[in-house]
């Protein structure tokens, strides 16, 4: 006699992304990064080495990185902005450009499409409304309101960069306008979701019509519903630096940065409404145009990459008690002269 077994069912296999192990990962900036939680790793996307723009996908495996074989994904672009959206477990990618340092700039460069990255695979999502095309925005997401949040950036127009200060949100996948109020339009913003106090912080930017100006030494924060001010001590105007929320520490942590003079590599942390500027040591040259993230199961923050204006970097750091580590490097290389 046959009895039927109720219950049981075929596991599923969890998809794993191809990589290719015979390929290095060199220098890069511009470049897009973000940490996947539910597989616990980094990921790189595009931005430029010394001599073009790429579209392609890394994973850091805490000793080198791994390129991801994908079909079918974004084009080639710089200054992205890429967040891991926790409640629908996927990566997701907005605009950016399609030069980096390119003469003659042309309003097409800009880019103002939506991508998500899931289950090994890139899809473009359609919202029937998006922010214009931009580069250099900030975008977060907002653990609270389990929304993804992005702020400004620049535009192109007659020639001449425009500075943004449009917030918005990006939820069931589309976008909505949030606000047109709060910190001044400008673009290469820190940004950052603070945990401990379950709000979105910004600091710096550039504020000046062109693409390089002013920077602005003041911290905003983001409720969910408006943008408040912090009158706080604030540091010195700051943009294109880094920053993201230690777990770990409890604080947010910032890196490097354009001061409207000169690039630097001071380390400063945001506690309790309070910048301090640590003493470190050993430490990333100056730099700009890097990006970094917390992994949350390695417990240390992962930076790669930047410029230093002359010299493209391929180096990874990781910071984990206040101290910077160097933990591969690949030369630097000097950027070619061109419109990429």
């Amino acid at each position: 006699m046959f009895y039927p077994i109720f219950g049981l069912r075929k596991k599923c296999r969890k998809k794993i992304p191809q990589k290719n192990n015979n390929i290095t990962l060199s220098v890069r900036n511009a470049h897009a990064m973000a940490y996947n939680s539910k597989d616990a790793n980094v990921y790189l996307f595009g931005g430029a080495s010394e001599k073009e723009v790429l579209s392609d996908l890394w994973i850091w495996n805490s000793i080198n990185w791994e390129k991801i074989i994908v079909e079918d994904g974004p084009e080639p672009r710089t200054f992205s902005s890429m967040i891991y959206d926790k409640a629908n477990h996927r990566l997701v990618l907005f605009g950016g450009s399609k030069v980096l340092f390119g003469k003659n700039p042309d309003l097409k460069n800009l880019l103002n499409d939506t991508w998500e990255f899931r289950n090994n695979h890139w899809k473009k999502l359609t919202p029937r409304n998006a922010p214009s095309p931009r580069a250099e925005s900030a975008m977060v997401y907002d653990e609270n309101h389990q929304t993804i949040v992005l702020f400004g950036g620049y535009k192109i127009q007659d020639d001449e960069y425009i500075k943004l200060g449009d917030t918005w949100e990006f939820r069931n996948d589309e976008w909505h306008l949030v606000s047109t109020e709060g910190p001044s339009e400008r673009h290469g913003v820190s940004m950052a979701y603070d945990t401990n106090n379950e709000s979105v912080i910004l600091f710096g930017g550039s504020t000046i019509d062109k693409q390089y100006g002013e920077s602005k030494g003041e911290t905003w924060k983001w409720n969910g519903a408006q943008w408040n001010k912090l009158e706080i001590k604030q540091p010195h105007g700051i943009f294109n630096s880094n920053m993201v929320y230690d777990k770990e520490l409890k604080k947010l942590i910032r890196f490097g940065g354009w001061n409207g003079e000169s690039r630097v590599n001071e380390t400063w942390s945001l506690d309790n409404n309070t910048w301090n500027i640590l003493k470190i040591d050993h430490k990333p040259t100056s730099r700009n145009h890097s990006n970094m993230v917390f992994d949350k199961k390695r417990k240390k923050i992962i930076l790669f990459g930047g410029h230093d204006g002359k010299n493209i970097f391929g180096d990874t750091w990781e910071f984990v008690n206040h101290k910077w580590k160097k933990i591969s490097e690949v030369d630097p290389i000097v950027r070619i002269q061109n419109e990429h």
